[in-house]
């Protein structure tokens, strides 16, 4: 970037930094005002609630989050490939090419903190994990860090990530284990084409069982679900499935997997999120994830 175009990113990102601050003051005190006259009876809630009215509207409803801190991450560039990359308890974690390091930063922060044991979007506990000799199905990889918190217990592992951006990041972070790695740059769905495969059809020609699914796709789980059927009903793997994109979600999903013979459980408290095309409503909060561990 030029110096105009520097300015430039540096006025739009502070100006939309400041829209979503008032926006968010704006539901906060609307939450607030609602809960003021509806008392909660759910403990988690009026934890909430408490939380809220000294704090911040924000993704997390907790304070756990502060714990982390954008300013404590260091970013690294590789010379051999241009990329930058965090140290992620020893391992390379590489970032799109695009990304800043004031980006890589926020975000990186915010992978730690949605992986903290406190919060309602961590996928794994000490009773539902990641065993040795593990293959995992890592749905919505991004830039992989669940997969590469447990690369070493792992016999193999498949990412499903269509940004190409992020292919280019997952190879580079992957390298070192590329013998046990697969990187498939389709969305996962319950059609199959050239964008899109489903868990079904992919495995229908594998030499393998899965053990454990991980599912977060921006809403679209429920597609994948319908995809692997034949996979859950085969391979009874563990999955963990995100249930905050969707207002619902969390009740569909418990069912369905109840039906096909899951025990479900859900992570500690709740979630804050709203699409582009929601309007703030009650209840306001929702379950981050399903942990799904199979009756035998």
């Amino acid at each position: 970037m030029n110096i105009i175009d520097k300015l430039a990113y540096k006025i739009r990102s502070r100006f939309s930094t400041y829209i979503s601050r008032t926006k968010n003051e704006s539901r906060r005190r609307k939450i607030l005002r609602y809960f003021r006259e509806n008392n909660p009876t759910d403990p988690e809630i009026k934890g909430i609630i408490d939380f809220l009215k000294r704090n911040p509207l924000g993704v997390f409803l907790n304070s756990f989050k502060n714990k982390y801190q954008p300013k404590d991450v260091k970013v690294f560039k590789d010379t051999s490939n241009d990329l930058f990359w965090v140290d992620h308890y020893g391992k390379r974690l590489y970032f799109k090419r695009s990304y800043n390091i004031t980006t890589i930063r926020l975000l990186y922060n915010g992978l730690l903190t949605e992986q903290d044991p406190e919060s309602p979007h961590c996928y794994v506990n000490e009773d539902f994990n990641i065993k040795q000799g593990d293959v995992l199905l890592d749905i919505g990889s991004a830039e992989g860090i669940f997969t590469l918190s447990n690369i070493e217990q792992l016999k193999k592992a498949i990412l499903f990530e269509r940004d190409p951006e992020w292919i280019e990041a997952l190879e580079a972070t992957f390298a070192p284990w590329k013998e046990k790695v697969e990187i498939i740059s389709k969305f996962v769905s319950d059609t199959d084409d050239l964008d899109n495969v489903s868990i079904d059809t992919f495995l229908s020609e594998k030499q393998f069982d899965v053990n454990f699914v991980k599912i977060d796709v921006e809403g679209a789980e429920e597609r994948v679900l319908n995809g692997m059927r034949v996979t859950i009903g085969k391979c009874r793997p563990q999955i963990a499935l995100c249930t905050y994109h969707k207002q619902h979600d969390f009740e569909k999903f418990n069912k369905y997997l109840t039906q096909l013979g899951y025990k479900i459980s859900s992570t500690k408290g709740y979630m804050f999120f709203l699409s582009n095309d929601e309007v703030l409503s009650p209840p306001f909060f929702r379950r981050g994830l399903i942990r799904a561990v199979p009756n035998y």
